[in-house]
């Protein structure tokens, strides 16, 4: 459930990339996905549109900031 409509329009446009990735046969990765919500943030004139994109990219970077210090955290375990 959606904490607000906010959300819920960041998650539409990144199912959106998501789905223009899959479309155009690309690797779903985070550094695509980031590549394809900016192609959308620079091609937008609507505000609201904008700030949902801009909402997406900040919790795809979000993503890959914890999923990184988990990967930095594993990998001074093992030495």
């Amino acid at each position: 459930m959606y904490r607000n409509e906010d959300e819920r329009l960041s998650d539409k446009v990144m199912g959106e990339a998501v789905i223009e990735l899959l479309n155009e046969r690309e690797p779903i990765t985070s550094a695509q996905l980031l590549l394809k919500l900016q192609t959308f943030l620079l091609a937008t004139e609507d505000t609201w549109q904008a700030i949902a994109i801009s909402d997406a990219i900040r919790s795809v970077q979000a993503a890959v900031l914890v999923e990184g210090s988990r990967t930095v955290l594993q990998a001074s375990l093992l030495h």
